[in-house]
């Protein structure tokens, strides 16, 4: 038998460490296993033993590069104990070699089959593996081999290698292969170099390292290498898709497919068979085709786009219907007869098919398509071994569907804005047109417009929030300027600076004409004057002269540091007014979720002094749920009940807040549908139309409109207004009125009130009621 060896130049074994080819380690071996007279088979240990050392020969070390073949009858012998007798040279893969060398001297058939490609030489580099790699795991392997038998040190490193090799049937599959050394004994030339264990071992040290520490050439090897090889096609395949999956982006997603197409056949164990894999992820609930999958498909690439979407209606159909595999072992005319998407499979000259739906929650998430051109290639058995493999598929395909919902996303927000969900589908579906749109025919994207939808508008607005605002900013300029008034005094008992009667003078005469009502403009004086002319000179002062040192600093303690000035009364006044804001949108955003739950709507809450919202209700924004109008008057209801619950909320804040803040509660009335569109340049909803406009030119006019005749401001404190236009409009309202009066929520009284003109609108009129508080 020929000795199998790497290719010349390869490894310098020869040169690294001295290896020689002994039996004496086995035979001791089966000395241990032969004392023991209850192992049946201890006889025949005994009798390979007596045959070896009936010749001295056997048991000296033989150089690697002897013929073994006066050796043969002990080699067979050896053979026959270690590997079992239903061993078959030409099904079995296994060997023995020399130990660390690439050298192997008894080997199956199919072992020198697999691992030569028919060569003289064996391909010792796995598939995908550099040299390199090869040389480090030979040296790990001897060193941990050194380590064990000669310190007695475990070292946990599998000697196991995983080759990629063609088998026979012209599959591609996975072995394991694993170097047994039990048959090696380790020799020590002269004294056993010193080592300690925690300085080396303990750590991850490199094998390069290690050969300075233990030189290769202090040590020789006597023995021989028992090669086994394991098919593990199946669970190195796994791994792999498993990597696939967890590595699977949207820059590589079709790569991903291909790679595991090519497995499917290796886990199958068939060739001459190729792989399809279809995602079907879905687009608002219903199942979608994307082009960058369907290219080299036998079904579905085929080119026209209009029979493309109709064989894949046809093919969901018969997956819904029949969601076990399809399998027709000869394809024809006559057998894809009752499958209409199965028309062009005899025209793409496949002879053999399987459609496989792949499901979950029964749901499906893809198919996997198998194909041949020979006939009966294809059958039912081999489709159990995808069993282990089936799990990670439906990962992948639900991996597709996260990938198209992020490319949705990107659109969704390159081209929109943040979207709630009572509309997102309508985003959602302009976003799947415009993906499906080549990318060098895409333009903008359509339009989106809801038509005939009701529109509710609230408002609630802090009372007197301007004069709130200047009130705190007067109040600390004039803190401010008071403190300046007295540092300047103190200062001039200290030093005599003419500047500073100056500015003592300036300080009094912006203290005199400080208004009781802020002027415009009369703030940044004041401020102008303190950080140009005071403050550059008091820091100057408190650097440079120690006396005036606490006065300045008690001074620089009061100015709040962040803002340079004295702020205290705008920091609780804008504390104040956000805690009120905070307190109304957190309530509105409950409602929210509530007001959902009967039907699905458009909520736009935006923030001013206060907080206002529009609500668009209708059924262009449901489109899978029958609108009727009394979905409507229940959020009507819901918003004249929501204002009376913020009016209690807000006033029994009031109290609390170091600033007093008083809201005012404000509905618009407007029974008549409106259309809205989405503008991209503002990214949010507007209306559409000459007549629509009206209502967009009432809402931002009312805020502050007057009683007619009275010049009383038509919003107060403790109250609901409710602007309305038709006597229908206040009918409707009444009842709302009436009811929540009876539950004692508001207050029996009900002021019904004619509006002034506003410019461009004329005949508004209002109820005004008050919020029973208590």
């Amino acid at each position: 038998m020929k000795v199998l060896t790497a290719q010349p130049g390869v490894f310098n074994d020869d040169k690294l460490i001295e290896s020689n080819i002994s039996f004496a380690p086995f035979l001791r071996f089966l000395k241990e296993k032969a004392a023991n007279d209850a192992d049946p088979r201890s006889s025949f240990y005994r009798m390979i033993i007596d045959k070896f050392e009936s010749n001295p020969e056997t048991l000296q070390p033989i150089p690697a590069t002897t013929d073994l073949a006066p050796y043969k009858e002990y080699l067979d012998l050896l053979t026959a104990a270690i590997f079992p007798i239903t061993a078959d040279t030409s099904r079995d893969i296994y060997g023995i070699g020399v130990p660390f060398k690439f050298a192997i001297f008894y080997y199956s058939d199919l072992f020198k089959q697999l691992f030569t490609g028919g060569k003289m030489e064996l391909a010792v580099v796995p598939h995908g593996i550099s040299v390199n790699k090869v040389k480090k795991d030979k040296l790990t392997w001897l060193y941990k081999l050194i380590m064990e038998r000669v310190y007695n040190w475990p070292v946990n490193y599998q000697t196991e290698i995983i080759h990629t090799i063609d088998w026979p049937d012209g599959t591609k599959r996975y072995v394991k292969v694993n170097i047994d050394p039990r048959f090696v004994d380790v020799k020590v030339k002269g004294d056993i170099p010193p080592l300690d264990y925690n300085n080396y071992c303990s750590y991850k040290i490199q094998p390069e390292a290690l050969q300075d520490i233990l030189p290769p050439e202090k040590f020789s090897l006597e023995g021989f290498v028992v090669w086994t090889v394991e098919d593990v096609t199946q669970s190195e395949i796994v791994n792999n898709i498993k990597g696939l999956v967890m590595n699977m982006k949207a820059n590589n997603e079709v790569e991903s497919y291909r790679t595991l197409e090519k497995m499917i056949p290796s886990i199958m164990g068939v060739s001459d068979v190729t792989a399809h894999i279809v995602p079907f992820p879905k687009v608002n609930g219903k199942n979608v085709l994307e082009d960058q999958f369907t290219g080299t498909d036998p079904i579905l690439g085929i080119g026209n786009k209009k029979q493309q979407q109709h064989f894949f209606q046809l093919l969901l159909d018969h997956a819904a219907e029949q969601p076990s595999p399809l399998i027709i072992p000869d394809v024809n005319e006559g057998t894809t007869a009752a499958y209409g998407f199965l028309k062009y499979l005899p025209i793409k000259n496949i002879r053999s098919f399987i459609l496989f739906p792949i499901t979950h929650k029964n749901e499906i998430l893809g198919v996997l398509e198998l194909a041949s051109s020979r006939s009966n290639a294809l059958a039912a058995e081999p489709l159990w071994k995808l069993e282990s493999t089936y799990p990670l598929v439906v990962l992948m395909l639900n991996r597709s569907m996260s990938i198209l919902d992020g490319r949705l996303n990107e659109v969704l927000k390159d081209q929109f804005t943040a979207l709630q969900p009572a509309v997102e589908w309508k985003f959602t579906e302009a976003a799947w047109n415009y993906l499906l749109t080549p990318r060098e025919e895409r333009k903008d994207i359509e339009n989106i417009s809801f038509e005939e939808v009701y529109p509710l508008y609230g408002a609630i607005d802090i009372r007197n929030s301007s004069v709130q605002q200047s009130n705190a900013i007067r109040e600390d300029l004039q803190e401010q300027l008071e403190l300046i008034r007295e540092t300047l005094r103190r200062i001039s008992e200290e030093i005599h600076l003419p500047l500073l009667e100056e500015l003592q003078f300036k300080t009094n005469d912006f203290l005199q004409n400080l208004s009781h009502n802020l002027l415009a403009g009369e703030d940044l004086k004041v401020n102008e004057f303190m950080d140009q002319e005071i403050q550059p000179i008091l820091e100057h002062l408190c650097d440079g002269s120690e006396t005036l040192k606490p006065v300045l600093e008690n001074y620089f303690a009061r100015i709040d540091k962040s803002e340079g000035h004295v702020f205290h009364h705008r920091r609780e006044y804008e504390e104040s007014l956000s805690t009120v804001n905070t307190a109304i949108s957190q309530y509105l955003e409950k409602e929210r979720e509530y007001i959902q739950q009967s039907f699905p709507c458009y909520f736009e809450k935006y923030r001013t002094d206060g907080i206002e919202y529009t609500i668009y209700i209708g059924q262009s924004i449901a489109h899978e749920k029958k609108f009727d109008h009394l979905y409507l008057r229940n959020l009507r209801l819901w918003q004249l009940t929501s204002m009376a619950n913020i009016a209690k909320l807000t006033h029994k804040m009031s109290s609390q807040l170091k600033v007093p803040l008083q809201t005012t509660q404000m509905i618009l009335m407007h029974s008549a549908p409106i259309t809205i569109s989405f503008r991209s340049d503002e990214r949010r909803f507007d209306v559409e139309g000459a007549y629509n406009i009206r209502y967009e030119i009432i809402k931002k006019r009312i805020d502050k409109v007057h009683v007619k005749d009275t010049g009383e401001r038509l919003t107060q404190p403790g109250t609901i207004s409710m602007v309305y236009s038709y006597v229908r409009e206040m009918e409707e309202l009444r009842k709302y009125i009436t009811f929540l009066q009876s539950k004692n929520i508001l207050l029996p009284d009900v002021e019904m009130l004619d509006l002034e003109e506003l410019q461009g609108v004329s005949g508004l009129k209002a109820i005004r009621v008050k919020v029973n508080l208590d």
